[in-house]
């Protein structure tokens, strides 16, 4: 059986694939095969509800894209909502009987077509060429068009239509067509094409004047002036179509169909808007009696594109008014195509059914894609593959997604361009048709389906298939390239030689590894003719624009030099990566000179990694490399492997960068620019590929070292690769890295090295030196013999060469060991550097060229001793140390702690002047601490006698003394004078004498001063205490006898307890303060007070308090004053009393003063 004999219906039938909607002829036909898939079933299930019950919605936006069947959906709806009549079939039940399964949905469309309406259906851009969509009121003016038209109007001419209604209105349009054409000889549908003709313009004038009256002359410009006077609007528009509505019965309805409004609007917003507001006015004015139905090839969102703030406020009305949205999607084409054009016989599906059972899962091996990209299945099942046979189920989606990014590519010729003249149907009905004699192992190969296209593809895109058609000579390579041609826009499907074989499958029983030789040749062949270009793993169809780019690239000149560079930036700046790579057991990094085919890249190190590519002339010579490295322990090569494409893809990437760069301008046509930037994005991909193949291949090397191929495991990590090779060659080149040991050295290392006691790190003798201690040692002897001077810098340098290969911490962690040893010397400027400084020198780069390294010089041991003697003399403990260094280094951190100690001391000088005596003892300890450690070694004999004296009659005697009972008892001294020398004044003896001179003694701290002190301190102690006990009790009675005087009064009885209280209170409070009062001045002065200021005082306050309350009238009686008989002087002029006679003249003297204070109203209190 051959394939034309599998189908149910003939597949050379004539199929009216292109559904247009100004197609009348066909009408009865189309909805006879109109398929109802399951999908239309559910998308127009809403649609009838809500036309059957209008609520506010008005506006169905069907979407969806080439192929989908939205346009004949869109006739079909038309056909079915106005119910016309063809041949006795009334087309809305004809559509109705369609539906199976869903009885709601059929009496749904039953109920529609009993609706009184009429349907206008366009194709808006076909109407639009009366407009252009930059008008703003483009969209308006073809709804006025079509309006117009299906009146019977002239819609083409808007003013020539009102004209027309005019006359219809007055009831006068049929007369006036007949009268015209009886005046003129012409039918009026011709003729009003040319109204503004003269004789056109008479003729009107005349069949009007005849009709309504008025001279011809009147009515010859009529047509003019209304032109003149017309205005459209959204508000205008819908007012005439409910007029029109108005007209017919109850119920009835005026339709609009639009056919691709999505693609007339095109981003236009306000088209859009437009739409909207014609939408809802026709909706307001006609209260639902007029509905839009629309279609696009994409959704309302992807239309109206992006949006700001206000136009989304205005989208949300739009989609409030298009509520209603039916998308169709490719299953829909699917099905379709399965029902109408793939319906098989019932022996056919028999022996379909034994291909599948036989060969299901060959097929299965043969249609499978490569897992890149998006994924495209084979036959689901047997009953996929029955329905779909010969075509394979990829094909549908593939084909569709290809058409789409033809489309969006502007592939296709004509105006509508972007929807392709032929659907889906009529490409697969012309597929069957050119394999409708093979049998039933026939495969549809993806091909075939460029023939279905071919008529509506643009000529300069498919150019190229003309030519190798002509001049190829190998046929499959054609196919190969129309293929090609067909998925080159859709970039998600990846053009590898496995997918582009199993697109090229065209039988059941085709010879896979055959096949894909087969494709490969003829990719080759393309390639070499440039129909094609490679980038990587992916082949694409050039057209002849890019064609001739791609030739012009391949002749861009460049030279190995550019090739190199391209190696080095992939290979090492980017796999590698790195300018140093770590070595794993001593986690340390070590610089390598980059390599590429014997060309150095960089500054030159030790160590050189060499990768060899396929771009080498001696690529091939394994004896050659083992030559190269034999001796030079120093060099790693690196032998990529060779690849089939790698060579060229990286000449390719050169050349396309050069040419690109060379030819970028901003006067380059829109087509060039559009290459330029595709071959920009296609070689940044060939970059990406290149990366991951040269990983690869790195990983793949073969690695050659000291003359041998060494085996390093493979890996798919060329970086990986590189890393486990470069181990091997550090151990090959620095053999000496290995009296290091596992230890890992830090600048923690060299601090805890440092800041430790010889003994903790080492022991007490060289035995314990390592093997590498010895090495930086003997060279830096060597180097002393040779007159030559060692910094860190060099002895940094010079180990970290081979053979060694010694890190800087390693390094520096030695050198602190020989130092800590005694073993070497660091000094700065002649300055030997102690251990802060030391450390500062290892730790700051700064100053390693300045710190030099000197070996450690021999003392004699007896001054070594001699030393140590001198150490645990003077501060009373052995030394520590043991080593000649070690030991000076020891003294002086001791002496620097006795400095900080007299330092102190001599802080308190003016508090125990006697200290001044360490004046000199501290100059001369300051003046030791700032010698050089070998001063202490090689000079003791100079300073050990002066700084034994100093600790014996000066050091030591004031420790004692400080730090015994004497410094307390010279303490309470002191303490003793400051807080009683107002007392003891009042004191007699010969103690407070000798305390005096204890406190003036320079040597307090000699012989028993200081027990001396001690006795006369107790002894005035005693007799100040009891000097203070006897005046307390003197001014204890004094109060007492002030006290009882104030009760003995002779006004005190008359008091009230408070008031008594009160004149006794400060007398009670002096008496309080007598027990914490230690001072005999305060003491005395406190009774002097009492008796006198403070007796008056009360007296005073006795007698005010005593006296009565003054009467009113009577005079207020003088207030009483009191003097003290101790403040009253008697005014005599001598000094001193020397017989009878002067005692007589003062006391009357003194008489006369008492009795001139009584009579001035005081009292004399004795």
């Amino acid at each position: 059986m051959i394939i034309r004999d599998f189908f149910a219906k003939d597949v050379n039938r004539t199929i009216e694939t292109v559904i247009k909607a100004d197609d009348q002829e066909h009408i009865l036909d189309e909805v006879v095969e109109y398929v109802v898939t399951n999908e239309v079933t559910k998308k127009i299930r809403d649609f009838f509800s809500a036309y059957n019950d209008y609520r506010d919605a008005n506006g169905v936006w069907i979407s969806g894209f080439f192929g989908s069947g939205k346009s004949h959906l869109l006739k079909m709806l038309s056909y079915v909502l106005e119910n016309k009549e063809f041949n006795g079939y009334k087309l809305g039940e004809l559509f109705a009987e369609k539906i199976e399964n869903d009885s709601i949905l059929k009496a749904d469309i039953l109920s529609a077509t009993r609706i009184p309406s009429e349907s206008i259906l366009f194709n808006i851009d076909q109407q639009a060429q009366i407009t252009s969509k930059q008008e703003e009121d483009a969209l308006l003016n073809v709804f006025y068009k079509v309006f117009y038209d299906h009146l019977g109007y002239f819609g083409a001419q808007r003013h020539v239509a009102e004209f027309e209604r005019w006359i219809d209105n007055e009831g006068n349009y049929k007369e006036f067509q007949e009268e015209f054409e009886k005046s003129t000889g012409e039918f009026w549908s011709n003729a009003r094409r040319k109204y503004f003709s003269p004789k056109v313009k008479e003729g009107i004038g005349q069949v009007l004047s005849k009709l309504m009256g008025d001279e011809p002359e009147e009515y010859s410009n009529i047509i003019d002036t209304m032109r003149a006077d017309s205005n459209i609007s959204v508000d205008d528009f819908c007012t005439k179509v409910n007029e029109y509505i108005k007209t017919k019965p109850k119920g009835f309805r005026l339709n609009f169909f639009v056919d691709e409004v999505g693609q007339f609007i095109s981003e236009n917003t306000k088209l859009m808007l437009n739409l909207q507001t014609i939408a809802e006015t026709l909706a307001t004015r006609t209260k639902g009696n007029s509905w839009i139905l629309v279609t696009s090839q994409e959704d309302m969102v992807s239309v109206v594109g992006e949006m700001n703030k206000n136009q989304q406020n205005d989208f949300s009305k739009i989609q409030a008014r298009f509520k209603l949205k039916i998308p169709l999607t490719s299953a829909n084409v699917d099905e379709v195509i399965e029902k109408r054009l793939l319906s098989k016989t019932d022996p056919a599906q028999d022996l379909l059914k034994t291909v599948w059972k036989n060969d299901q899962s060959k097929m299965e091996t043969l249609l499978s894609f490569s897992e890149v990209g998006v994924q495209f299945r084979g036959y689901q099942d047997e009953k996929d593959f029955i329905s779909k046979y010969p075509f394979v189920s990829y094909q549908f989606d593939l084909f569709q997604q290809c058409i789409k990014a033809l489309s969006t590519h502007n592939a296709f010729q004509g105006k509508h361009a972007s929807v392709g003249e032929r659907s889906m149907l009529g490409v697969f009905q012309h597929v069957i048709q050119h394999i409708e004699t093979k049998d039933q192992n026939a495969f549809v190969s993806f091909d075939l389906l460029f023939e279905g296209i071919r008529s509506t593809i643009r000529g300069e895109l498919q150019s190229a298939i003309i030519l190798a058609e002509r001049q190829v000579g190998d046929p499959f390579a054609v196919k190969v390239l129309k293929a090609l041609f067909m998925v080159k826009y859709y970039t998600n499907f990846k053009t590898t030689a496995r997918n582009i074989s199993t697109l090229m499958i065209d039988s059941i029983q085709v010879d896979l590894k055959e096949h894909d030789k087969k494709v490969n040749e003829a990719l080759a062949l393309l390639e070499n003719q440039t129909y094609i270009q490679r980038n990587g793993d992916l082949y694409e169809y050039l057209t002849d624009d890019e064609k001739d780019i791609e030739e012009e690239i391949k002749s861009t000149d460049i030279d190995d030099g550019q090739v190199t560079d391209l190696f080095k930036q992939i290979i090492f700046d980017t796999i590698i990566g790195e300018s140093r790579i770590r070595y794993i057991e001593n986690k340390q990094e070590y610089d390598f000179t980059s390599k590429i085919d014997g060309v150095i890249l960089g500054k030159e190190k030790e160590l050189t990694v060499e990768v060899i590519t396929p771009n080498f002339q001696d690529h091939d010579r394994e004896d050659f490399f083992k030559s190269q490295t034999m001796g030079y322990n120093t060099l790693l090569m690196m032998v990529l492997p060779n690849d089939e494409h790698m060579l060229t893809d990286v000449r390719m990437y050169i050349k396309t960068e050069k040419y690109i760069r060379q030819n970028q301008s901003t006067t380059n046509k829109d087509n060039v620019k559009r290459i330029l930037y595709e071959k920009a994005q296609q070689n940044s991909q060939r970059r990406i590929t290149l990366v991951t193949l040269l990983r690869r291949l790195l990983g793949e090397s073969a690695v050659y070292m000291n003359g041998m191929k060494q085996d390093v495991n493979a890996t798919s990590d060329g970086k990986t690769k590189v890393v486990n090779a470069f181990q091997n060659l550090i151990k090959l080149a620095y053999p000496s890295l290995k009296m290091l040991g596992s230890t890992q050295f830090s600048e923690e290392t060299i601090k805890a090295i440092i800041r430790n006691n010889q003994d903790d790190l080492f022991g007490t003798d060289d035995s314990t030196m390592s093997e590498a201690e010895s090495e930086v040692l003997n060279l830096i002897h060597r180097r002393k013999k040779m007159s030559e001077r060692t910094s860190l810098t060099d002895i940094r340098d010079q180990f970290a060469k081979r053979p060694y290969g010694w890190y800087q911490n390693a390094v520096f962690s030695i050198v602190a060991k020989l130092y800590k040893r005694g073993k070497v010397e660091l000094s700065q400027d002649s300055n030997l550097l102690d251990d802060d400084s030391a450390l500062n020198a290892f730790m700051n780069n700064r100053l390693y060229s300045n710190t030099l390294l000197e070996p450690q010089i021999d003392y004699d041991p007896r001054l070594i001793k001699q030393l140590m003697t001198v150490y645990s003399d003077y501060f009373d403990e052995p030394c520590p140390a043991k080593e000649a260094k070690e030991v000076a280094l020891a003294f002086k951190t001791k002496l620097n702690l006795d400095l900080g100690w007299l330092t102190q001391m001599l802080i308190t000088k003016e508090t125990y002047p006697f200290l001044k005596v360490l004046d000199p003892v501290a100059e001369f300890v300051e003046t030791l601490t700032k010698k050089e450690y070998n001063y202490y070694l090689t000079n003791v004999a100079d300073f050990e006698d002066d700084l034994l004296d100093h600790k014996e009659k000066t050091v030591d005697p004031i420790k004692r003394f400080w730090n015994g009972e004497q410094k307390k008892i010279y303490d309470s001294i002191t303490v003793f004078f400051a807080g009683n020398m107002s007392n003891l004044e009042y004191v007699e003896g010969e103690e407070l004498e000798e305390l005096r001179a204890v406190i003036q003694n320079t040597k307090p701290y000699e012989g028993d001063v200081i027990k001396n002190a001690k006795s006369a301190k107790d002894a005035l102690t005693s007799k100040v205490l009891k000097l203070i006990g006897n005046e307390r009790k003197l001014t204890e009675d004094a109060i007492t006898e002030a006290i009882s005087r104030i009760k003995y009064h002779e006004d005190f009885p008359k008091l009230d307890e408070s008031n008594q209280k009160q004149v006794l209170s400060p007398f009670h409070t002096e008496q309080q303060k007598l027990p914490e009062q230690r001072f005999i001045a305060n003491l005395r002065e406190t009774r002097t007070y009492v008796a006198g200021k403070l007796m008056d005082k009360q007296l005073e306050e006795l007698v005010r308090l005593a006296k009565p309350v003054d009467t009113v009238g009577e005079d207020p009686e003088p207030v009483i004053q009191y003097r003290n008989i101790s403040t009253v002087k008697a005014p005599f002029h001598k000094k001193e009393l020397r017989n009878a006679e002067e005692v007589e003249q003062y006391v009357e003297a003194l008489k006369k003063r008492l009795i001139e204070l009584i009579n001035d109203n005081k009292r004399i209190s004795l």
